[in-house]
């Protein structure tokens, strides 16, 4: 029996095996390589009745051995087929739950992706950050991903994670109606941030802006600590994460403003997407597929949400995971109308939608089924 391994980009990976004697190839074929390597093995001779033990053994390790090389050879293939990211979320807050699962499910390496994920505490910050080349891709702040193409950022976004603010507005104990906020000073992360975007509407649409100081922070754990310390009277933000005897309220929850509002959108550049559609969109069929995930295994998600949020209070786990299961949309397209709150709010409504968006990929993703296979079992 004659055995040959092939492997190259064009044909991938096969075993051959020829019998002289039936005239016949058994052949076994491994796609996605990236290799030119022949091996051949020299042919078997024929057994023969007197054919000693010693004999019998080479030959099966020998067959063992062709096993093995086959395998090494398939995970080189498999990893050399894999396209690096790294990809930045840029709060712990349930917006970023999408991307955990891909990541801790393998729904990444499933769609061909070998991600490093990484947390830049401000989505302006983490644009700028794929701006400059040092991501790949992005889930941050919808208003941070608009205002920077409205000032000729070469980026697009290719899907967005939730359509309606789910933020509150937790306040001091003694603030019991919003009135009671005049002259006193509100924290956001970051000026253009989109807890600075949220407060402000919150404040506009209530009569109170100019009335109400708002406080740059620089994240969630200092807008936190600023609580804490009393430094100021509230914050719109997802959660506020301090210690007793600090007894925050909710005093408003956003998503009862009814109003549509893109929270964040998964960003890549133009060129980037020009010149790798396919993985561009894994990171989309990844993220989706990760979601699924959350839904299907409750358990293992929350051990996600812990190990990356460093809650340590099963409520509040809980929480968030209710949360990203409530507000999170199953299909990860942003929204026209609830990009155009975002414009209205900084004086630019009526600008298209797609100067922002491309929702190609969701929409092929829709057509194919993909997304409804998904949440089948459900």
């Amino acid at each position: 029996m004659n055995q040959a391994l092939y492997f190259d980009g064009a044909s991938g990976l096969s075993v051959k095996e020829y019998s002289p004697q039936r005239h016949r190839v058994r052949r076994v074929k491994f796609r996605n390589s990236n290799f030119g390597i022949r091996i051949f093995l020299t042919p078997r001779p024929q057994r023969l009745g007197g054919e000693s033990r010693g004999i019998r053994k080479f030959h099966f390790v020998k067959r063992v051995g062709l096993l093995a090389l086959i395998s090494i050879v398939f995970v080189c293939a498999a990893a050399q087929a894999q396209t690096k990211m790294t990809i930045a979320y840029s709060s712990i807050g349930p917006m970023a739950t999408g991307i955990w699962m891909a990541k801790e499910s393998g729904a990444f390496d499933k769609y061909g992706i070998q991600a490093d994920i990484i947390l830049i505490t401000s989505g302006p910050v983490a644009v700028q950050s794929l701006i400059g080349g040092d991501l790949q891709a992005v889930s941050a702040a919808s208003n941070a991903v608009i205002n920077a193409i409205l000032n000729g950022a070469p980026i697009i976004a290719v899907g967005g994670t939730a359509n309606r603010p789910y933020h509150r507005l937790f306040v001091q104990p003694e603030i019991n109606q919003l009135e009671d906020l005049r002259g006193k000073t509100l924290g956001v992360t970051r000026f253009g941030s989109i807890t600075d975007n949220l407060t402000r509407i919150l404040l506009r649409r209530n009569g109170l802006e100019g009335a109400v100081n708002v406080r740059q922070m620089g994240g969630t754990i200092e807008v936190a600590a600023a609580f804490q310390n009393r430094l100021i009277a509230g914050a719109v933000t997802s959660e506020l994460r301090v210690t007793p005897p600090s007894q925050p309220k909710i005093l408003v929850r956003l998503v009862d403003m009814g109003i549509p509002y893109s929270m964040n959108m998964i960003a890549v550049q133009r060129e980037y997407y020009r010149r790798n559609p396919e993985p561009v969109e894994g990171i989309v069929r990844a993220y989706a597929d990760g979601l699924a995930f959350m839904h299907r295994n409750k358990e293992r998600a929350l051990k996600i949400i812990a190990k990356y949020s460093r809650l340590t209070d099963p409520r509040m786990i809980d929480d968030f995971y209710n949360d990203s299961a409530t507000y999170l949309d199953r299909i990860p397209r942003a929204e026209p109308e609830a990009v155009q709150t975002i414009l209205e709010f900084i004086g630019k409504k009526g600008i298209p939608a797609e100067t922002f968006q491309d929702n190609s990929i969701v929409e092929k993703l829709t057509r194919e089924g993909f997304f409804d296979k998904l949440y089948k079992k459900l």
